[in-house]
This record gives C-alpha cells, sequence and structure tokens, in this order.
C-alpha cells in the first residue's frame, strides 16, 4: 500500500503558509505540517488502525479519507484563526485578545501572538494576564531583556502568580543571572509547593550555573548543587509526570559519566514532552473564539468536534474543572441551535400554511426565549 501525501498553498492577509500532509503506513502515523516562508511552524500527529479491510483498496480508501480531512481541516482552520482575529482587533475587547494570542503562541506564531497581547494591555494596561502571556511571547523569541521588563511590570501589580516567577527564572537563566532565577523559582513553589515545572527548572539551573559559573558565591558549591539536581530528581519522580522515568535514568546516567553539559542539553530539549499545554484550556479558548467571532463557523459538525476533544480529555483528566464547564457550554450551545433550527422550521411551516395558527404561536414563543437564552449564553461566554 502507498504512501498518501497532500500539499496546498494559502494566502492570507498576505502572509504565505504552505500545509503538507502525510502519511507513513508503516508506522500508522499521519502528520500535518505548517509552514511559513519555507519555516516549520507547526506539526501535528496522529496514529491510525491499519487493519484489514476486505481489501487492501478499502483501507486506502479509507486512510485517504482521513488524511484529506486531517488536510482540509487543518486549513481551513488557520484560515478561521486569521479571520477571527481580525474581529477582534476591530472589537477591542482585552480578554478576547489575550485567548487568541494564546492560540496564535500554541501554534508558534510569535509575532501574531505579541500583537494580540499589546493590544489587551493598550485597552487594559493592568491585565496580568496579558502581561504575563506577552512575557512569554517574549522568551519564546530569545528577547529576555523585553521579557524581564513586563515581567517585573506584572509582578509589581501582583506577586502571587508562580508561572510569573517561573517565567522570571527562565529569562534570567538565559541571562546567567542564576541567584536571581533560584531565587524566583524558590517563590514560585512556596506559593505552590507542587509546580513540578518550578522543580525541572531548579534542575536546569543547577546544572547550568555548574557549567557556566562555578564560582558564584551566592549559590551553593558545584558538588552541592548537583546534589539538589538529585534531589530534585527524585522528588519529580514520585509526581504522575509522564516519561519523566525514563528521562531521570538517562539523567543520571550522563552525570555519573560526568557529562553535566549532554544532561543540561536533554533536559531542556525534553522539556515540552514533559510540560504540554494544558488541552482543556486550550479546547475551551478555541471554542469560544470561534462561537463569539466564528460566524457560520460553528456548524453542527464542528461543535460536535469540540465535544469529542473534551470528552476524550475528559477520560483522562476527570478532575479538570475546566473540562466540565467548557462541556456545559457545548451543551448549552447545542440547545441554542436547536432553538434556532426550531425556528426556521416554524417559519417553514408558516410558509406552506400562513394561517397555521399552532405554528404562529410556537414561533412567537420560541423567539421570545431565543432572545433571553443567546443573552444567557453571551455572558456566560463573556
Amino acid at each position: 500500500m502507498t504512501d498518501i501525501g497532500y500539499n496546498d498553498n494559502l494566502a492570507i492577509n498576505g502572509r504565505k503558509f504552505h500545509i503538507q500532509t502525510s502519511t507513513n503506513v508503516k508506522r500508522g502515523t499521519a502528520q500535518c505540517e505548517i509552514f511559513e516562508e519555507g519555516k516549520l511552524i507547526n506539526l501535528e500527529q496522529i496514529r491510525f488502525e491499519r487493519r484489514q479491510q476486505k481489501t487492501e483498496q478499502g483501507l486506502q480508501k479509507r486512510i485517504d479519507s482521513m488524511v484529506r480531512s486531517l488536510h482540509e481541516e487543518t486549513s481551513n482552520e488557520i484560515e478561521l484563526l486569521f479571520e477571527i482575529a481580525e474581529k477582534v482587533k476591530k472589537l477591542r475587547h482585552a480578554p478576547s485578545n489575550v485567548k487568541i494570542g494564546l492560540i496564535f503562541l500554541h501554534n508558534n506564531l510569535t509575532k501574531d501572538a505579541i500583537e494580540h497581547f499589546e493590544i489587551a494591555l493598550s485597552i487594559n494596561p493592568e491585565s496580568i494576564q496579558a502581561m504575563k502571556n506577552l512575557g512569554k511571547a517574549y522568551l519564546q523569541t530569545d528577547n529576555t531583556h523585553k521579557a524581564i521588563h513586563i515581567l517585573q511590570r506584572a509582578l509589581r501589580n501582583n506577586d502571587q502568580y508562580p508561572d510569573l516567577h517561573l517565567s522570571m527564572a527562565i529569562a534570567y537563566i538565559d541571562q546567567k543571572q542564576y541567584y536571581k532565577a533560584l531565587n524566583h523559582l524558590q517563590t514560585a513553589l512556596k506559593i505552590n509547593p507542587d509546580y513540578n515545572e518550578a522543580r525541572y527548572y531548579q534542575i536546569i539551573l543547577y546544572l547550568a550555573s555548574a557549567i557556566h559559573d562555578k564560582s558564584d558565591s551566592m549559590l551553593p558549591p558545584p558538588s552541592i548543587r548537583l546534589n539538589r539536581v538529585q534531589q530534585q530528581l527524585d522528588t519529580l519522580a514520585q509526581t504522575p509526570l509522564q516519561n519523566f522515568i525514563t528521562l531521570k535514568k538517562q539523567i543520571e546516567n550522563l552525570l555519573k559519566e560526568n557529562q553535566i553539559g549532554k544532561a543540561l542539553e536533554v533536559l531542556k530539549h525534553q522539556h515540552k514532552n514533559i510540560f504540554h499545554p494544558e488541552p482543556v484550556s486550550l479546547i475551551g479558548m478555541d471554542f469560544y473564539l470561534k462561537f463569539m467571532y466564528g460566524g457560520t463557523g460553528m456548524r453542527d459538525s464542528l461543535i460536535k468536534n469540540f465535544e469529542r476533544k473534551l470528552q476524550d480529555v475528559l477520560e483522562q483528566n476527570e478532575e479538570f474543572a475546566d473540562l466540565w464547564n467548557n462541556l456545559g457550554i457545548v451543551h448549552l450551545i447545542q440547545c441554542r441551535n436547536l432553538f434556532l433550527r426550531a425556528l426556521s422550521e416554524f417559519d417553514k411551516a408558516l410558509e406552506i400554511n400562513p394561517a397555521f395558527e399552532k405554528a404562529k404561536k410556537n414561533k412567537k414563543l420560541v423567539e421570545n426565549d431565543g432572545k433571553e437564552f443567546l443573552i444567557l449564553l453571551r455572558a456566560i461566554l463573556r
């Protein structure tokens, strides 16, 4: 059976994107890559079952349909994202700017993310969420000076956000100001003792400082730093972090061979595999933006897709309050769509028989209740 591939160019607001989707039948995977001016900005990979159909032709047809859908959905998603972004810019609603900025940031469209976080701050200069995420975006572009400036501003407003302290620590590690970084990591853990990512960065900090600044009198001696690396590795091994046990063994073996630089490189490289973005939040933001600004984009099929995504995550994360909240909103929107469908069906009945009193009464009831329901739903989302 042969592999399948699709390629398309997209021109959006004067920018050129290339979408490339292909299969690896032997591995049972399909991946969709998005490029801008030749640079890979995002990649999504899915697995598919290679179970045999009655004929190999049937299997090929099933896989081709799945890959074509992945390719078309990705193309539609990126076009809709930029369409919604233009609407959000005009409406000047700071929370929506932050949400779409986060979607851009997740898709490695960092310049677009920075633009929306800055717009949010121009609307609400005290928005901690806008400042916090603008700092993260600057870090992603290696602009640590700007990151530190905006994060310090956020901390002056409220210093009780552990992820603000983590971002400050990451910036200071990049600048090799390890003592300042350590202070922020310790503060983050004081606010939230279960903040595993802060512990992970403590390991990075101790290893980096043992290589680049062995004589820093503000830090413990290098031998103590390596002891603390082991302590944090042991602590993180007791948490439910996926894939960490394997990583721990790899780091320990490298340290036994005194390959500190290699251990540091592995930890930085594996960070995204250990700490991925919280899927529930991203699904919720995406859904919010499409419902509020996507217009006809909120078809029944799209709503069902969001419902399926949320239920899939629910199977693994029943304790996520955001998940239940977002799923409730999805079901309310499904009710709203049924209201609108009912209204069109009563209109059709009256088109056939304008004197149909029962249909007139039902239409009036739906119009009155439907308006109140739409107001309620938009109030919930805002």
